[in-house]
């Protein structure tokens, strides 16, 4: 039993209080009450995705899970500079929205929306209304996905008795947060799904591009905090490989959206089953900001198209419509698939709790058995 104990409890199960040294990606459009319930019900930690979502729907979120669950559980939120203030001033010009537009109206047209020619609104600062939500509900768990939480927020979480981690992609932004007293670090390498943890859009999405198993043993190195390990990990086997290169745990998002809770719709699924590795890509055109996603029809016409980027959030919003539109009509090739290239070892639609569970015994029995038989030391 003293490897099963090596797999079920890390010093990141006693901090955050959970059975397994397993997290919940807060997958923006995915992450649910009703996923997050039925991950940190199995002993893991469930995420909430309050990525874009305002006050009262985020407080409504959280008070379903705890309806659901008396287990741990957290929220994530961004908090990058350009979602929290994008003001008039960033408006972009009617010329710009125009040129945008008139590439994806071609997509639009594919869904049965009408063309879009308008510029969008200037968007509200939500964070700072999640934020007040999160502090007032005592979540026990708040993530950071992208951004510098600061050690003002840091200390006051920590006063409500809320644990705070925060997603980076390199060493030195690890640093960063670590010294603004985050309890622990989410080393989010290259192969990840979702949205690139950079504090600000590097100039190309190779900039910051490291591999998780360079990635998690340079944080370890540098950092005194619990280090969870992201990207490309989907089974028993990533987080054994995590822990050994100084993980305290894993952060899984990939095998989680194709799971019987996620809030993807039926396609995205399907193609989560279908699809491998090399059919993810990184791409800023879905929201202006970088994220690893399948390919789909909406990035091969927008790319093909040559049209310009808009900054985000205001990209995101202009698309806005034909997202709601592919979701109403499970459309996959007009939505972000958000996928890591651990796609590639999903081919089942379990529940979250068969997820979890499986992950546990799939690393026991690599610990137990598969490790003994295949090494031998010799001196």
């Amino acid at each position: 039993m003293t490897s099963s104990r090596l797999v079920l409890r890390t010093r990141l199960c006693d901090l955050l209080g959970i059975d397994y040294p397993v997290l919940q990606s807060g997958m923006g459009l995915i992450a649910g009450p009703e996923l997050v319930a039925a991950v940190s019900g199995a002993g893991a930690l469930g995420i909430v995705a309050g990525f874009m979502l305002g006050a009262d729907p985020l407080r409504a979120a959280i008070r379903d899970v705890r309806a659901g669950t008396k287990r741990p559980f957290g929220v994530n939120l961004w908090l990058s500079l350009d979602l929290r203030s994008p003001g008039a001033a960033g408006r972009p010009s009617d010329e710009i929205v125009e040129k945008v537009q008139a590439a994806l109206n071609p997509i639009r047209a594919t869904i049965g929306l009408p063309p879009g020619t308008t510029s969008p609104s200037v968007p509200p600062d939500l964070v700072s209304g999640a934020l007040e939500v999160v502090l007032d509900e005592r979540v026990p768990v708040l993530s950071i996905a992208v951004g510098n939480p600061g050690s003002e927020l840091v200390d006051e979480c920590h006063r409500r008795g809320i644990k705070v981690i925060s997603m980076v992609t390199t060493v030195a932004d690890g640093l960063t947060v670590e010294a603004s007293g985050v309890d622990a670090v989410v080393a989010q390498g290259a192969e990840a799904g979702g949205h690139r943890a950079h504090f600000e859009k590097p100039s190309s999405p190779e900039v910051g591009a490291v591999g998780t198993l360079t990635l998690v043993p340079q944080l370890a190195d540098a950092l005194r905090i619990p280090i969870i390990a992201a990207g490309g990990i989907a089974d028993g086997r990533g987080v054994v490989a995590a822990l050994a290169l100084g993980a305290s745990g894993v952060l899984m998002g990939t095998r989680f959206v194709a799971t019987r809770e996620s809030m993807a719709f039926a396609s995205f699924k399907k193609a989560l089953l279908e699809e491998s590795a090399d059919a993810t890509t990184v791409t800023d055109v879905f929201t202006g900001r970088y994220a690893r996603v399948l390919r789909n029809g909406f990035s091969e016409s927008y790319r093909r198209s040559g049209a310009p980027v808009l900054p985000f959030p205001w990209h995101y919003l202009v698309a806005g419509d034909i997202y709601r539109q592919a979701v109403a009509k499970d459309q996959r090739n007009a939505f972000p698939l958000v996928a890591g290239q651990s796609v590639g070892l999903i081919n089942n639609l379990p529940t979250a709790a068969e997820v979890v569970e499986s992950v546990v015994r799939e690393a026991r029995a690599v610990m137990q058995e598969r490790l003994p038989r295949e090494v031998t030391l010799s001196e």
